[in-house]
């Protein structure tokens, strides 16, 4: 059972997310590989309807009993970024190799889980994850950042630290 501060923090991340569903798109169903044109094709399109200098994303995995965000991040070309964290997914190596261990089967380049990536650029932020807080990209990505790494038992894929 989730307790007090973390059940708090868990509730901000998820109510954030769910304002912004309508700028995610699925990367991959689980058993899947993931098909780097089509992923790109759908963050190069999410980008295009919102037209923005900056963007936060967020990837998701719909584990059996939970949405466990992975990895934050921000970036000006959610696909270029994308097209970078794909092909270090593929090679599996530095940090890639935590990102394979998690996100694919063993000895597989298919999907353990759904996995779906939030895009949202700066204009299209509704609200701060944290009331009173800013919506700047980078503030946005530091609060979702913190709030996860609270809120969540599973250390994000871009904490690099030990620990979690």
């Amino acid at each position: 059972m989730i307790e007090g501060d973390t059940l708090n923090k868990r509730v901000l991340f998820e109510t954030w997310l769910e304002a912004h569903r309508d700028a995610a798109a699925t990367l991959a169903f689980a058993g899947e590989p993931i098909d780097r044109r089509r992923v790109l094709a759908r963050l190069t399109s999410l980008a295009g309807q919102q037209r923005d200098d900056g963007y936060v994303y967020v990837l998701l995995e719909r584990r059996p009993n939970e949405e466990t965000p992975a990895y934050i991040g921000r970036a000006t070309s959610p696909a270029r970024r994308w097209m970078q964290h794909l092909t270090g997914l593929a090679a599996g190596t530095g940090s890639y190799a935590r990102w394979r261990t998690r996100l694919l089967r063993e000895g597989h380049d298919t999907t353990r889980f759904d996995l779906e990536l939030l895009v949202v650029g700066q204009t299209h932020l509704q609200f701060p994850p944290l009331p009173g807080f800013p919506t700047t990209i980078g503030a946005v990505e530091y609060q979702l950042v913190n709030l996860a790494a609270d809120a969540y038992p599973l250390r994000l894929l871009n904490d690099e630290g030990q620990g979690r």
